[in-house]
Parts: C-alpha cells; structure tokens; sequence
C-alpha cells in the first residue's frame, strides 16, 4: 500500500444544514487544524485471579479544532448560534471646526444611544476631556464655545453597511456540516502523478456541533485569532442497514488513481444462476482489493465491466450486468473489469448460468 506525507493544515468548508447547503465559510488562512477521536474502555474481567477478558468500549466522540490567522464573524456567530444581519448602530467620530457660536454640527446623523438618549461626547481638539451634549438632529447646544473652535466628537450613528449578531443569554451553538481537506505529499515512488502533491485527506462530517464559546485575545505586539472547535454529533442520513449511524468518513483523493487501483479479482455473488428461458437475474458484482496489509471487499458498478457469455446462445447480459436466458443449455460468464481488458493482466470474475 502506497504511503504518504501528511502536512500543513488544509483548508476547511463550513456549510449550513439547509436543502441548499449554503457555504458559511472557506477557510484557508489556517494555523492549526485537527482531528481527534475517543473512546472509553472498560474492562472486563471474571474468574480465577480476575483476568481480563475483553474490552468493552463506550463514550465514543470525534471532536475537531481549527485556529484561523484571520478574523472572521461568521466564526463568533457560529459559535454562540447567531444569525449575522446587516445593519446596525455604531459611535461615529468627527473633527469639525465650529461654524455658530455655541453650538457642535455634525455631518452625520446621531441616533440614540441606550436609554440615554440622543448623547453625544466632545472634546477640545489635542485635549482629552470630554464632556457630553445631547443632540436635536445634527446640532448640539454647548457653553462658551467660540465659532471657529476645532473639536473632536463622537456620537451614535446608524450604519447600513455594519454586519452584527446577537449573543443570546440562553447560548445554542449552530450545527453545520463540516468537511476537512489536507494535502498528501509523495513519500517516494507514485505511478499516479509526477507531482510532490499527490493528493488530498477528506474529512467530511455531516453534523458538526460547535462547542458554544469564543475567546478573542488580544495584545498590543499582535492580531487576534479565531477558533471553531465542537464534536461531532451521530448521523443516520446513510444508507445501511446497520443500526449504527456514524460521526463522519475519512477519505483519501489519490491524483490520477483509479477505482481498480489494489483490484485484485473480481467475485460474482451469485455465481450460480439457474433460470427458465426468457428469466433475468441481474449480477452481484464485489471487487476484492489487496492493500497491501489486508483484503477488503466492495461492490462493484456492474457498468463498468464487460461481459462475455460462451456459448452465446444459452444467454445475454446487459451493460448492467442483468442475465436474460434465450434458450436451454449452461453456459459461463467472462466479467472483465473493462479499463484492464486491454491490459498484459485483465482483472476478471468468472459465474455460470443453466436454462432449463
């Protein structure tokens, strides 16, 4: 089995549960990316001199954390459950030069501020002692201030294009559906690719529950990072007919590699039909793969082979693999994996069907 190097931190995609799928963010500044599994063991013992028997494993959990160099918002809304609007009111500041005794004009348009009102703050310019004034539109009234008077105000003032969310008191972090992606680098000789980057480690999870808090820490020698971390929360939206759902897959994008790549053989499930003339029995197809360590089997897309039935007249077999008898007699059937047919070694599997 061909090994590789995995580094870096990837990049991450962030998408809402919706039927859309919405992307909420791609994150590719990142300074650290991680994936952890747990799980407790118990063990069981019994017997002269209490040996262990097994193991017993329980509380499993899949948690991931990533630190982004950039800030983003949408990371803080994510993480308390806040839905980000467009809009909002924010203090404004303005150097203006008094045109009327007494009296502070601003351009812009002071809103309230709390239940205090419509105050604002000034300052004689280079001074830093403010004093508060209450606005009636853009003018406040102010003592002793002469015309001509250069000063510093703030003020606050609606902002159409302000992003915000709110921090509820009773804080429900958001779930989204979380995929993971890292570079695998070549290790030594690929026959798939030329290129040091071979390929890609996926980690999808369907339910990604973030863990509800944030912590901005801030220093005068340095930026601000933000962080997602939560768990992994039990989807049952696959397939199977398993009872037990499952946290996430763990793939590997190999450039250039091919789905008969550590093909070994073909398997035909049932490899012994028996039909009357004019039934159809469609193939169980299963790939048998050699990894190098270990033997794995899947099912196979019945497209992707080519059949051959001999002699011909006994049966046919569709590109999808469905057996239809035609006339009395048994006859084998050749499946070839058809992107190795013209190969020095053809991957194949071999089945029989009777027409009585």
């Amino acid at each position: 089995m061909q090994k590789y190097i995995l580094a870096g931190v990837g990049t991450v995609l962030g998408f809402d549960r919706t039927a859309n799928s919405n992307l909420l963010f791609n994150a590719h500044t990142l300074t650290e990316s991680s994936v952890t599994t747990e799980v407790t063991a118990e063990d069981i013992r019994g017997g002269l001199s209490n040996p262990i028997l097994g193991k017993y494993f329980h509380n499993s959990m899949m948690n991931c954390t990533i630190t982004d160099a950039l800030f983003n918002l949408q990371y803080l809304a994510l993480n308390v459950g806040g839905d980000i609007t467009i809009g909002g009111d924010s203090i404004a500041s303005e150097t203006i030069t008094t045109s009327t005794a007494n009296q502070i004009t601003v351009t812009g348009t002071p809103v309230a501020f709390g239940t205090a009102g419509t105050v604002g703050w000034y300052s004689l310019a280079g001074k830093d002692d403010w004093s508060t004034i209450t606005f009636t539109g853009k003018n406040a009234p102010v003592a002793n201030l002469p015309q001509g008077t250069e000063v510093c105000v703030k003020y606050n003032s609606d902002d159409t294009s302000m992003s915000s969310f709110v921090v509820s008191s009773n804080i429900i972090p958001s779930e989204i559906h979380l995929q993971m992606i890292f570079p695998l680098f070549s290790a030594g000789q690929t026959t798939f690719t030329s290129s040091y980057q071979v390929g890609e480690l996926i980690v999808d999870i369907p339910r990604f529950l973030l863990n509800g808090g944030f912590d901005l820490k801030l220093t005068s020698s340095g930026a601000a990072t933000t962080a997602l971390s939560g768990s992994a929360l039990v989807s049952y939206e696959t397939a199977s007919c398993s009872d037990m759902g499952q946290y996430g897959r763990v793939m590997e994008k190999i450039s250039g590699a091919t789905w008969y790549d550590g093909l070994d053989t073909i398997a035909v499930d049932n490899a012994d039909i028996q039909l009357a003339t004019s039934e159809t029995q469609t193939l169980k197809l299963w790939g048998v793969y050699n990894n190098g360590t270990a033997m794995s089997t899947q099912p196979l897309d019945n497209t992707l082979m080519t059949y051959t039935v001999t002699p011909s007249d006994v049966a046919t077999v569709s590109n999808a693999g469905v057996v239809t008898a035609t006339a009395t007699g048994s006859a084998s059937i050749k499946v070839v994996a058809t992107d190795t047919a013209s190969s020095s070694n053809p991957i194949e599997g071999y089945a029989s069907v009777t027409v009585s």
